[in-house]
């Protein structure tokens, strides 16, 4: 079924480096420093996410990889070419679903295609992405006939049929409740597992983090630089209770300056 959704090309994802990237605001005529100096690399299919403060810059940077934004200075390459616009194989997907209430669940999850000219030749990659994220008999739903679990399976569908190399998840879990959530984390998992798009994931919530990415890079505030890098090689699924996880979870808190609370 995955051979369907992606080509073996994109199955693979792609590489993508940052090198010295900052970038500011004007905030009423003054420059407001926001990322200062990001150095990354990404390897092709791996899975990163992206930890600091509350406003630090981390969904900044995630505009700028998906080029919706050009940083201030420095580069971002992905698979040898520098990124200077939106482009298809990289997509977003946001904390708020953003389905078009007018539309149904299969019309939703057409639309990339749609904008794109490629619906009528590509028709079958809707059903295999309503399958993969197991909302096969829900295509004729309007979002507001969704629990937001399911509505998030939507955005996540919607994303999967162009065929992304790079999927960017800005907190895309951070509106469902807990439990929801919970197994949402299990699903984008299996997906990245099936699927081998790179991933890059801004959240604020450590476990997740931990639980999803094999690496997790903690920011500093604002301008945000690069504090730390924490490697979890543990092999999936990973279990919150386990000692190893437990010490991982343990010196992401401290990076974030919050030892004490724990």
């Amino acid at each position: 079924m995955v051979a369907v959704i992606a080509s073996d090309h994109a199955a693979r994802g792609s590489t993508l480096t940052l090198r010295e990237v900052s970038h500011r605001f004007d905030l009423e005529g003054q420059p407001l420093p926001v990322l200062d100096r990001i150095n990354l690399q990404v390897g092709r299919g791996e899975f990163v996410a992206l930890l600091g403060p509350s406003g630090c810059g981390k969904s900044t940077l995630l505009r700028l990889v998906a080029g919706l934004d050009t940083p201030t200075a420095g580069s971002l390459v992905t698979d040898g070419r520098e990124i200077e616009a939106p482009d298809p194989s990289r997509v977003v997907v946001f904390q708020d679903p953003t389905l078009y209430p007018w539309r149904t669940v299969w019309s939703n999850v057409a639309l990339g295609l749609e904008a794109r000219g490629l619906l009528r030749t590509h028709r079958g990659r809707i059903e295999d992405a309503l399958r993969l994220v197991g909302l096969t008999g829900f295509a004729n739903a309007y979002p507001h006939q969704l629990s937001g679990g399911m509505a998030q399976r939507a955005a996540l569908a919607r994303a999967l049929v162009n065929d992304p190399k790079l999927l960017i998840l800005d907190e895309p879990l951070g509106q469902l409740d807990s439990l929801t959530r919970i197994a949402m984390q299990a699903e984008l998992v299996s997906l990245w597992q099936r699927s081998s798009f790179t991933a890059l994931l801004v959240t604020h919530d450590v476990e997740e983090a931990l639980l999803l990415a094999g690496r997790v890079i903690v920011l500093s505030h604002r301008p945000a630089r690069i504090k730390a890098e924490v490697v979890n090689s543990q092999p999936y699924p990973r279990h919150r209770g386990d000692p190893h996880f437990v010490e991982l979870r343990r010196e992401v808190f401290e990076q974030l300056g919050l030892d004490e609370a724990w």
